[in-house]
């Protein structure tokens, strides 16, 4: 590094300030430049050819006898020769000094800028300049402190020490992103989903964005998975036919011929239930799978862009969670007949009123025992009316009796077994099978037809009542709530 070298008093090379004096730019320290004159630059100055190494400048201000020793800096000259910081050497007038330049070139209108020597106080100016840089407040502030998400009452200082490895800008986490409706066909091996602007792929440089499995996240095999959805809040799919069925269908991330950050293509893959998904095989869309399907894929972002409520995911709508515990959730939620934002579950669950089996559990928190030993013994201690049931009968014993009353009185029963091969959509009216009919029933309570299906009887009646299904016609119903493809309805129709 070139030393500046001062031509006055050596004292003022250790003068030093109790204060910063300077802003300085940082920048200029290894150029040991020293801080700039207040008032003292400006444009248009000329320089002369230099004589026994000396130039001539004028077209200046405010020069003083005080000016040798200090530097004069030039700027935007033509010759690059010109440009940089030189000794003034001699006072000539306010508009004119003499500088120490050898290789300097005759040039006219130039940009000047008059500095003080290079001092310990321009040593001490560049480290509180950094100081204050490295700290984010005053180089005389104290440092500053954050609070740890686990302790909100200890400050911590946001020294180096403690923030190593720490800052938000350098974490970065996959987070799930949904895109709903996307069109899908048989023979199809992958989509390509379209989102102008939001589907930047994650690459060396940065790597936030969507996980790409043919590009930086190759092998990675959790930040590019997508977890495929059909029908809003069914469960994920599976193989139908080959030697995979059974198997689970997922998607992967992969860059292919899209294009970032507005396409990007979701390969599809299969693997048998409980196997790594590193285990995975290519899969091709059948026929019979649905034609529109929602995804959830990874999106790579960095912490500090990250809203406080990026990790807040449900099961269905936002977690890529186990597809076989989101559809035996979905089978508990039909089963006992909560719908989606049901928050009272009085009367669903059980029936604490006086006619009801449950009436006499032992305390409030029955054993599963205690509850199906209260339920056989309140069933079988009711007095019967009639002469059908038996008093103190227990349930299978009752049951027996009514299938032989029902026998002895003639009422023929016949049973019908649907196995689904596509969905029923709710409110859409389906035609019983094999032409079979049965008697309307005005009272809605299921004279002429019983239906069964997911191993529930249903009740007939209105929506408004929180019934099943409506009796449409002679020879259909019309389920209100969409029955599954592959589920099986039993048909049990009285003569």
């Amino acid at each position: 590094m070139a030393t500046l070298d001062n031509l006055v008093d050596q004292a003022l090379d250790v003068s030093g300030s109790l204060n910063q004096t300077d802003g300085l730019t940082v920048g200029d320290e290894s150029s040991q430049l020293g801080a700039p004159i207040s008032g003292q630059s400006g444009t248009g100055a000329d320089l002369s050819a230099p004589v026994s190494d000396i130039v001539t400048v004028t077209g200046l201000t405010g020069m003083t006898t005080t000016s040798p020793g200090r530097f004069l800096t030039i700027s935007n000259a033509t010759n690059g020769a010109n440009n940089g910081t030189f000794l003034i050497t001699a006072y000539n007038s306010a508009t004119s000094v003499d500088i120490l330049n050898a290789s300097g070139v005759s040039e006219n209108g130039v940009d000047w800028v008059e500095r003080e020597h290079y001092s310990l106080e321009s040593d001490l100016n560049y480290t509180r300049s950094d100081r204050a840089a490295i700290k984010g407040v005053a180089y005389d502030a104290d440092i500053p402190t954050y609070f740890k998400c686990t302790d909100q009452t200890t400050p911590v200082d946001a020294n180096l020490s403690n923030i190593a490895g720490k800052t938000t800008d350098a974490r970065a986490f996959v987070l799930n992103r949904q895109f709903n409706d996307a069109s899908v066909a048989a023979t199809n091996t992958f989509i390509t989903i379209t989102d102008a602007g939001n589907l930047k792929h994650a690459d060396a440089v940065d790597i936030t964005g969507v996980p790409i499995n043919d590009g930086y996240d190759a092998g990675n095999d959790e930040a590019t998975y997508v977890e495929i959805i059909a029908d809003g809040y069914d469960a994920g799919l599976e193989v139908l036919t080959g030697i995979y069925a059974g198997n689970r269908i997922f998607g992967r991330t992969r860059a292919g011929s899209s294009t970032s950050p507005n396409s990007v293509e979701v390969e599809f893959r299969s693997v048998a239930p409980g196997d790594p998904i590193a285990s995975s095989v290519p899969y091709t869309w059948e026929s019979g799978q649905p034609t529109v399907i929602d995804v959830y894929y990874g999106y790579r972002e960095c912490m500090d862009a990250m809203s406080d409520t990026a990790f807040r995911t449900t099961l269905v709508n936002g977690l890529i969670a186990d597809s076989t515990l989101r559809q035996d959730v979905l089978d508990i939620r039909e089963t006992i007949g909560i719908d989606d934002g049901d928050t009272d579950l009085s009367g669903k669950l059980t029936n604490l009123t006086q006619y009801y089996p449950f009436y006499n559990l032992p305390d409030s928190t029955p054993s599963v025992v205690e509850a199906l030993n209260t339920l056989n013994e309140q069933i079988g201690d009711r007095d019967y009316d009639g002469n059908i049931l038996t008093d103190g009968y227990t349930i299978t014993q009752s049951l027996q009796e009514l299938a032989d009353a029902i026998t002895s009185a003639g009422t023929g029963v016949t049973r019908i077994i649907e196995r689904l091969s596509a969905a029923i959509t709710a409110g859409t009216a389906h035609t019983l099978p094999g032409g079979n009919s049965y008697t309307l029933d005005g009272t809605n309570n299921g004279q002429g037809l019983w239906l069964y299906w997911r191993k529930q009887l249903r009740d007939p009646g209105t929506v408004v009542n929180g019934d099943d299904y409506e009796e449409t016609s002679t020879t259909s119903f019309t389920p209100y709530r969409r029955i599954r493809n592959r589920d099986h309805i039993n048909y049990f129709i009285t003569s």
